[in-house]
């Protein structure tokens, strides 16, 4: 099957194209929110600072995945529908190739806050694997 003749070619490069947008917008919200829950925590915030601790950590991880990694190296392919640089984008594991972006996704989603900005990244990462445009060779 032909790239332009891909089905799914347009949503994916779109969804694809904002996916360092979503993580970010998710670590910066996960940011906030928890400075917010730290300094409305009141009397209880002593309970509440090491959980807040662990996620403002965690969302600027997020972030920093977002602006770094996930921006040039999966969004910007997206954008421009250069499926092969991202079927290219793989971790060789002996004789299995990973696909970088199931690494990345699954990371985001961890850091991120709920899980959300990682599924921005996973969703086009299954769909071009799994149904894209052409069959991805995992060894």
């Amino acid at each position: 099957m032909a790239e332009s003749e891909w089905q799914h070619a347009s949503w994916v490069s779109f969804l694809g194209k904002i996916a360092w947008i979503i993580g970010l917008l998710n670590g910066l919200i996960g940011l906030f929110a928890s400075i917010g829950i730290i300094a409305l925590g009141g009397i209880f915030a002593f309970l509440l600072i090491p959980t807040q601790i662990w996620n403002i950590i965690a969302s600027i991880i997020g972030i920093l995945i977002a602006l770094f990694i996930i921006r040039p190296k999966f969004s910007n392919p997206c954008g421009a529908k250069d499926w092969d640089a991202l079927y290219g984008w793989v971790l060789n594991l002996g004789g299995t190739k990973v696909p970088w972006m199931f690494i990345w996704g699954l990371l985001l989603f961890l850091f991120g806050w709920y899980g959300w900005g990682g599924l921005a990244v996973l969703i086009p990462a299954v769909m071009l694997i799994f149904a894209g445009p052409k069959k991805y060779n995992w060894s």
